[in-house]
């Protein structure tokens, strides 16, 4: 999304840029801490579903 206005204070950059890093960490951490669990959870949702090329390739178990 670009604005009309191209001049940014240094300030909401430098904020900007430091929301994105710790969202990108967050992920990371849930991630990792979560990772058996969203996989049962996606593998339940596609067995929920009956249609498991709708949801996840083969690769994916």
């Amino acid at each position: 999304m670009k604005r009309k206005n191209s001049m940014k204070d240094k300030n909401e950059i430098q904020l900007a840029y430091t929301v994105w890093t710790l969202i990108a960490k967050l992920n990371d951490l849930l991630w990792d801490y979560y990772e058996e669990d969203f996989v049962q959870h996606q593998k339940e949702e596609v067995i929920y579903s009956g249609n498991l090329t709708d949801h996840l390739d083969n690769d994916d178990f």
